[in-house]
């Protein structure tokens, strides 16, 4: 398996070549779509797909001992609303991060994967990645199986742009959040025929869009903007049980509207509430798999690339 550079491996680019197809514009008359996609590494997920032919409850997740385990089948005792609130309270009263242009944010991440979307046995990973704060785009990644902590790789990642990395300036207003999101460039490439705009107007953009950012760093008055504009998204909702990160911590699942194919669930701890990680669940024939299992694990700046803070 060649790692490229996005830690979810090329489960974008699968979905992408499977279902393409159902690409639709809005003179057609059909909701509009868009496509994910990991391609020069500066979006993991577009907005506008939707889940089609998925019926009933996720499958439990039996995965040996890996970290995304589904454990047990109580109903959830809160809304999504609820804990996206109480998500958005936790998040304003974390510390901030102070960093400058010439810094790098340092982001670890534990990672969970297959190399087939739906065989082969599950690869458990740590990743560290150093993303530029400013206008650089020289960044580095590197990661390690977790069977084998001396044997550290670095990713070739000269062709991708960075990650989500130390953002700025950006809303504290859940509204201005919104527009702060549809305003931005969409740089990745989209199939013929997808109408743009509705993309960008898509009610579910603060998903599609925010939770990309969500693996680098917002400032915490801003983080709790972006979850207060979730709560507005029509379609969330918390999933039974309780789940394990990547990292082996107890959370519980939020699944967000997702992509043909597929789910996207992020992972709160059960607790606070407070953001932990994101997992990609395929469907096949009518049955769920889990593909990818990502926990952010520690997040700091550094003054160079390789240092460890």
């Amino acid at each position: 398996m060649t790692h490229t550079g996005s830690p979810q491996g090329n489960f974008e680019e699968r979905l992408l070549a499977e279902l393409k197809e159902h690409v639709t514009t809005r003179a057609a008359g059909a909701a509009p779509t868009a496509v994910r996609t990991t391609r020069r590494g500066v979006r993991w997920r577009a907005p506008g797909w939707r889940l089609a032919g998925v019926g009933g409850l996720v499958a439990l997740l039996t995965v040996g001992g890996l970290m995304a385990q589904t454990l047990g089948d109580a109903p959830p005792t809160a809304s999504a609303a609820e804990i996206l609130t109480e998500a958005a309270v936790t998040a304003r009263q974390q510390p901030d991060l102070v960093a400058h242009p010439g810094q790098f944010l340092f982001v670890e991440l534990r990672l969970t994967q297959r190399e087939l979307p739906a065989a082969g046995p599950y690869i458990e990973e740590r990743l560290q990645r150093w993303v530029p704060v400013g206008d650089s785009s020289t960044w580095q990644q590197r990661r390690r199986p977790e069977s084998h902590p001396e044997q550290w790789r670095t990713d070739d990642v000269s062709h991708l742009a960075p990650p989500p990395g130390y953002y700025q300036d950006l809303p504290t207003d859940p509204v201005q959040m919104v527009r702060y999101l549809r305003d931005q460039p969409f740089p990745v490439p989209l199939p013929a025929g997808a109408d743009l705009e509705a993309i960008r107007n898509d009610p579910q953009l603060p998903f599609t869009q925010g939770s990309w950012m969500l693996q680098g760093h917002l400032p915490p008055q801003s983080l709790g903007a972006l979850f207060q504009a979730m709560t507005q998204v029509p379609g969330a909702r918390v999933m039974p049980g309780e789940v394990r990160d990547a990292a082996g911590r107890r959370g519980v699942a939020l699944r967000t509207p997702g992509v043909i194919g597929a789910h996207i669930d992020l992972i709160f701890d059960r607790e606070t509430h407070a953001y932990l990680g994101t997992r990609d669940v395929l469907v096949r024939d009518g049955k769920e798999s889990l593909y990818t299992s990502t926990a952010v694990t520690r997040i700091a700046v550094v003054d160079r690339l390789g240092q460890l803070p």
